[in-house]
């Protein structure tokens, strides 16, 4: 049995998402702000234990109008069915796949309602909505007349006061195919099919000075009170006891001997002379707690030397915090085994397991993140299997890259369409799916490459992929360039932007994966110019094809596709969506042309190469003798930090300054009003 889909509506920017969870790891990926931690927080709070607490600012911005539609509807007169149909909630919906052919469903058997012996599909919703009866109180005393900006606020500030009270939470079972049948279940329910597990990104390593930090210890405690439990594994109840029976042998020599000592300390009531109390006589007792030593007095320590242990606070942040998952993966599978009735999945979120850990060891982790399962597991005795899916959430290149495009979903924040500017929602895009029309050779020269480059497409705000050495080294020089001489343009330099060398003959299979990742892209390339198709490189002049698999794969419908159409294109045509493509061209019209980035940049510098040629032929041919006797990485570094007087190739200005143009984020107006709301609730409250 295992969760394979999950769907959440009207939490936060998880305005209304589908998830497909892996069989084991699942990878989260994507910008600041794009909706992943707001994933674990929804599932932490509808799944866990306890009742679920939201208020205004939980719900998605987009969804806000379904309040003042609902008041309309009601002040309309419209039935109290149709009123609630506009009342936004907060879903959460679990899909389960499961073996039909098993004799016993166990925890899963209330959840399953359908009457299809060939469904292996179980559906579990669980709602966060205003509860019955509640719709007058809801809507009590407020605006029957149509909202104005004044109203709206008093509207929504009344609203996130009445939320919490208002709303609660309901759990059913709903028929994979027929979305009428259902029934609804106690929390109990939930909680007995699905057990949770949070890792959470913040978790209390930082260094400290005044004093120090005992993580470890907290998380051994932890570990003590999973196996002092009454369904406790056999072999850590053993542990247990024998903690215990060892300080109830340290309680009987207190109660004999340390409390008698310390009763002398203790006078007499009888020497205050104080009337009523001569008949009383205080004893001392002294209790001793396993569970409060090991919170107050037991500290992880390191082996030093000549006996001498280090604290756990000596020892390197990434070390601990490696340690610290491990722990808690440890106990997860201790408290799993320890319930009374075993749950059919454990669903574990760990957040940046990064933090603190160098690339290698990132890397390491996430490999082995399933062995550690497995080791666990076999670790034990009666090697009871551990149901466990894996939900990752990482800012890591290394980690997301080493994990596989299969296991990863990306989280993309964008606008809401039909909705105020700044009004932001999630689209999570599935790898497996987005690449589907991708060949098995590309899509493993994507992942092997991504793997080797440590390529940070997931997480940047825009990309810049490059022919070689030389634009790469270059490139930050002429952007800084370019925002010295225009300081009152965008700027790239305040943006995200990861830039890959990735060459011409390979950028083309970039296509598809920037376009799915809906990332702005600029891709700097070279016209390549030869003498005719497989012919050999010529000067541009002297050419009449472009042997660049890039531009070929780029202008695929031209028809011939030949090197004066490539000359000839405009600024607009070398643009496609979200992404453009820019290649050498002359400086000035009708002067001389660059074939490859070198090239250019010596055309660029006219002056500073020595060029004296009287006709622009002359001059590319001059170009290209003085590129051909460079060396590459020589030049760029000698350019990039000793020479830094030149001018920068026409063409990579014009991508540079398209690129830097891109749409500026907006402020989200929604969600300034109930922040607005909440500060004028806050306001009332001091005033009253």
């Amino acid at each position: 049995m295992r969760i394979h889909h999950v769907e959440i509506k009207n939490f936060r920017l998880l305005a209304g998402v589908e998830l497909a969870l892996e069989d084991q790891t699942t990878v989260i990926v994507g910008r600041n702000n794009s909706g992943k931690t707001s994933l674990s927080e929804v599932m932490r709070r509808l799944m866990a234990d306890g009742t679920a607490a939201f208020q205004l600012e939980d719900f998605s911005s987009a969804c806000y109008d379904g309040f003042c539609a609902a008041l309309e509807a009601r002040n309309n007169g419209a039935e109290d069915d149709a009123v609630r149909a506009f009342i936004p909630a907060i879903e959460l919906r679990l899909k389960f796949q499961y073996d039909p052919a098993q004799p016993q469903l166990g925890p899963l058997s209330p959840f399953v309602i359908d009457l299809d012996p060939a469904c292996a599909e179980a559906l579990v919703a669980v709602r966060y909505e205003l509860k019955d009866g509640q719709l007058g109180r809801f809507f009590e005393d407020q605006p029957t007349t149509p909202l104005t900006d004044e109203t709206r606020i008093a509207f929504f500030r009344a609203l996130r006061e009445r939320i919490p009270g208002d709303f609660g939470v309901k759990i059913w079972a709903e028929d994979p195919n027929d979305t009428d049948n259902r029934r609804q279940l106690q929390p109990g329910a939930l909680r007995g099919l699905v057990k949770t597990g949070f890792i959470n990104a913040q978790r209390g390593l930082d260094d400290v000075t005044s004093r120090e930090s005992d993580v470890l210890a907290k998380t051994v405690e932890s570990l003590f009170a999973t196996a002092s439990s009454p369904a406790a594994d056999a072999a850590d109840k053993q542990v247990a006891e024998a903690l215990k029976s060892a300080v109830q042998d340290i309680q009987t020599q207190i109660d004999t001997n340390f409390s008698g000592q310390l009763k002398s300390l203790v006078p007499a009531l009888q020497s205050f002379g104080y009337p009523g109390l001569g008949g009383q006589e205080l004893h001392t007792e002294t209790i001793l707690d396993v569970r409060k030593l090991l919170s107050n007095f037991t500290k992880v320590r390191y082996a030093g030397y000549s006996g001498i242990t280090l604290p756990e606070s000596y020892n390197g942040l990434g070390a601990r915090n490696l340690i610290f998952i491990l722990l808690q993966l440890a106990g997860f599978y201790k408290a799993f085994r320890a319930e009374a009735t075993e749950p059919g999945v454990h669903l574990i979120f760990i957040e940046e397991p990064e933090a603190h850990l160098h690339p290698q060891m990132q890397e390491v982790f996430i490999r082995q993140l399933a062995k550690i399962a497995q080791q666990l597991v076999a670790s034990t005795v009666d090697k009871t299997p551990w149901p466990v899916q894996f939900v990752v959430s990482t800012h890591s290149s290394h980690v997301a890259n080493e994990a596989g495009f299969e296991s990863i979903r990306y989280f993309l924040g964008t606008s809401v369409p039909g909705a105020p500017a700044g009004v932001r929602q999630t689209r999570i895009k599935d790898l497996r799916k987005g690449l589907k029309g991708t060949s098995e050779p590309e899509k493993k020269f994507l992942h092997q490459y991504m793997t080797l480059t440590r390529c940070d497409l997931f997480f940047a705000d825009k990309a810049v992929l490059v022919e070689g050495l030389s634009e790469r080294l270059l490139l930050p020089v002429i952007i800084k360039k370019l925002e010295t001489a225009e300081p009152d343009s965008p700027k790239l330099s305040s943006q995200y932007m990861t830039v890959m060398e990735v060459g011409g003959a390979y950028a083309h299979l970039f296509f598809d994966l920037l376009q799915f990742l809906e990332l702005q892209s600029l891709i700097v390339t070279d016209l390549d110019a030869v003498e005719k198709a497989g012919g050999k490189a010529c000067a541009v002049h002297q050419g009449t094809y472009s042997s660049n698999a890039c531009l070929k794969s780029w202008f695929s419908h031209d028809d011939p596709f030949t090197l004066a159409g490539l000359l000839a294109k405009s600024d607009a045509e070398k643009v496609n969506s979200r992404n453009r493509i820019t290649y050498q061209c002359a400086e000035t019209k009708g002067g001389p042309c660059g074939r490859t980035f070198e090239d250019a940049f010596i055309l660029a510098n006219p002056v500073m190469f020595g060029l004296n040629g009287k006709t622009p032929q002359e001059l590319e041919m001059q170009a290209r003798g003085k590129a051909d006797d460079l060396k590459k990485s020589e030049f760029a570094l000698k350019h990039a930090i000793a020479e830094t007087g030149w001018t920068a190739p026409t063409y990579i200005l014009g991508g540079v300054r398209w690129l830097a143009a891109g749409e500026a984020p907006v402020p989200d107006p929604v969600l300034a009003l109930a922040v607005e709301a909440a500060a004028a609730s806050a306001d009332g409250a001091v005033d009253g």
